[in-house]
């Protein structure tokens, strides 16, 4: 019998051949080839050693590519790497194979996508809270505990690949760490935001809409340009009738009421579309609508775009841009001044739309008067221009006790007001129309005469004197077709005069720029908070290159002070397409307290508060100003109702539609009563002068600073 001995020996001889069988089945997929860490594993001969000197451990590879040795494991199995397990479990990779694959950068790109990252290592190289994180992810459908590289990159203004993710993470980290002067560091980090900004702005530049379309040889711009009072609406209209369906679109709701109207009383059946109301009339296929509401998916046959020159405008004029070149109905009728000729044809040939000018020449002549005219000498059928509402109203006063009826127009006043305002005088029950330069557009108002009182405007900035194509787009309503010989053009005293004639006779300069404005997806790339974002999209400018001739961005700056009024959590709640939405909403400064209570409340998952009530009855200008704040709350009110975002949180859109129409009401009736409409200091009841600033007089200012 064999001893103890001799079976462990033959059992040690057995299980020695059986692991060199395994090292040499090993070995053979190995190849020739070495990596640089062979030195370290030749510490002792024989097959293991060979194995390990011409394959990679998973925390070798993982080194190579600069990955967590897990995301190696992970992507290995995924993508199907070649690999094997040696006989004591450790899985590799054949140098051969994986060199080539590790120096190909699509190849280590594809496996990179397989690391995953830590919210706060993502954070801070964003620069980002914890909360915008969480709701970015949020909207990218991404889990915070799960957050894999090919899902994010090239998000958020992060890197397009891992390599170069990590380098600029090395390149942060060493400038942390001490050893670089303050003056590198500061060279590093502003390269390293100029490399961020510009992937940025090539992202958005790469999101910018294509707007040269294979339909664009089907369509046609037929480009009305001329004078006020020139036939311009009239003829585009009768191309809209004849086309029978389609758009007609406005700048403002008074415009749109007016075409409206008009269509209707020719027995065209045309809807109404506002961002506050809509009247759908039965049979209607043509929709009068203020121009933010236009759909360009629904064209129909053909669309008016009014009041061209908007294009320009820097807090609107974004939406003339994207109903000219996203519009998709066969014929196109764009109506606008001389100075909006250029800019229209630029844009046409950018998105490749024939186009054919007609100009149209004025129906009434038109002059500036020889000499001025005095307040007590005005003619009947003139239009005095102011450029305050409180100018407007003083101005009503004093010609009332001089025995003269009197209409007002000016931008505060609800378009209804204005509009029965306006038919008074052009149906000749009023004399004299005093009206700011509201009076310009969206407003049938013939005249014989349009006499300026100012010959300076206050712009929201500083006083400044008007600008030719002001002067020229408010004189041009002067002049009614058929019954007056001449319109005239004239002012208050001579000096203003001379400066009116001068303004008059110049040249106004084309229109440099139309205006963009941001989608969800264009701000869902940047960073920061929505204001942040809003500002950033503005200051990044990301237009492409073909177009930074004709093209710019739109005035943010209301947008932003209302986001600015909501924190990032609220903003997170809502979601960026609906917080998005709500500053759109036509808030001001004075309407700004009631717009946050309406957010507030709808963030609650609560019924929007009520528009405040105004008083009854309107006795004096207070009255008067309070009752126009409570109106363009309910503008507001009903504004919301209308998007289907909020539409939920506004169920008494009935009711305050009722009581706004009350309120619009009771202040054209004030506005036919002869009363007290002198502005008033609020601590001593002092008449204020209508170009004082503030809302107490300079004795009660200083007695308060005492």
């Amino acid at each position: 019998m064999a001893s103890d001995n001799e079976l462990a020996a033959n059992g040690t001889r057995q299980s020695t051949a059986a692991e060199h069988e395994a090292w040499q089945s090993v070995l053979e997929r190995c190849g020739e080839q070495t990596h640089k860490f062979a030195e370290k594993s030749q510490s002792t001969d024989g097959l293991e050693a060979q194995v390990a000197a011409r394959s990679y451990t998973v925390t070798q590879a993982a080194r190579l590519l600069d990955i967590k040795p897990a995301t190696l494991r992970l992507a290995a199995k995924e993508l199907a790497l070649d690999s094997f397990l040696d006989p004591r479990g450790t899985l590799r990779f054949p140098v051969y194979s994986f060199a080539p694959t590790a120096k190909d950068p699509d190849l280590r790109e594809m496996i990179a996508g397989y690391e995953r990252l830590r919210p706060q290592e993502l954070r801070s190289f964003l620069g980002i809270t914890n909360e915008w994180l969480g709701q970015w992810l949020q909207q990218a459908g991404i889990q915070t505990k799960h957050i894999i590289w090919r899902d994010v990159r090239g998000m958020w203004g992060l890197p397009e690949s891992f390599a170069e993710y990590r380098g600029l993470q090395v390149e942060r980290a060493t400038d942390a760490g001490g050893g670089k002067t303050k003056k590198r560091r500061g060279r590093r980090s502003r390269r390293k935001r100029r490399d961020a900004e510009s992937r940025l702005r090539s992202r958005l530049i790469d999101a910018f809409p294509k707007w040269r379309h294979d339909y664009r040889e089907q369509q046609q711009i037929y480009l009305h340009i001329g004078e006020p009072n020139s036939g311009k609406t009239h003829d585009a209209l009768q191309a809209l009738k004849a086309a029978g369906t389609g758009w007609y679109l406005a700048p403002l709701r008074l415009l749109a009421y007016e075409i409206f109207d008009r269509l209707n009383e020719e027995g065209v059946a045309c809807d109404l579309l506002t961002g506050e109301e809509y009247i759908p009339v039965k049979g209607a296929r043509i929709t009068a609508a203020t121009i933010e509401m236009f759909n360009p998916a629904a064209s129909g046959e053909c669309v008016i775009i009014d009041e061209a020159q908007m294009l320009a405008d820097a807090d609107r004029g974004w939406a003339w841009t994207r109903a000219m070149m996203e519009s998709a109905a066969p014929e196109m009728h764009i109506i606008g001044p001389t100075t909006a000729k250029r800019l229209i044809e630029v844009l046409a040939d950018a998105a490749d739309i024939p186009y054919e000018l007609i100009e149209h020449q004025r129906l009434a002549p038109i002059k500036v008067a020889d000499r001025h005219h005095t307040l007590e000498a005005l003619p009947p059928y003139t239009v005095l221009v102011t450029f305050t509402r409180q100018s407007v109203l003083d101005l009503k006063m004093k010609l009332e006790r001089l025995g003269r009826a009197v209409s007002v127009v000016y931008g505060s006043l609800p378009p209804e007001v204005r509009r029965r305002q306006a038919d008074r005088f052009a149906e000749g029950e009023t004399e004299i129309c005093v009206a700011t330069d509201a009076v310009g557009m969206g407003l049938n108002l013939p005249a014989d005469v349009v006499c300026f009182y100012n010959t300076e405007k206050f712009d929201g900035k500083s006083d400044r004197q008007l600008l030719p194509q002001e002067v020229q787009q408010i004189g041009g309503r002067a002049g009614r077709f058929g019954l007056s010989k001449t319109g005239l053009i004239s002012a208050t005293n001579s000096h203003h005069l001379r400066v009116i004639r001068e303004l008059h006779a110049q040249k106004p300069p084309d229109l440099e720029y139309a205006r963009v404005a941001p989608t969800v997806d264009d701000l869902s790339m940047i960073p920061g908070s929505l204001a942040e974002q809003l500002g950033r999209w503005a200051e990044l400018e990301s237009i492409p290159e073909e177009l930074r001739a004709v093209i710019t961005t739109a005035d943010l700056v209301e947008r932003i002070e209302l986001a600015k009024m909501l924190s990032d959590d609220e903003i997170k709640r809502l979601g960026l397409a609906q917080a998005l939405q709500l500053v759109n909403a036509p808030a001001r400064k004075s309407t700004r307290s009631y717009w946050l209570d309406c957010a507030h409340m709808i963030l609650e998952g609560y019924q929007i508060p009520l528009p405040p009530d105004a008083p009854a009855p309107i006795a004096d200008s207070a009255d008067l100003e309070a009752t126009e704040l409570s109106i363009a709350c309910a503008d507001i009110y009903l504004w919301l109702s209308r998007r289907k975002e909020f539409g939920e949180y506004c169920q008494a859109q009935v009711e305050v539609r009722e009581e706004r129409r009350e309120w619009s009401l009771s202040i054209d009736e004030a506005l036919l009563r002869d009363m007290d409409m002198a502005r008033r200091c609020k601590r001593c009841g002092a008449i204020l002068q209508s170009r004082h600033r503030y809302r107490i007089c300079d004795n009660c200012y200083r007695r308060r600073r005492n």
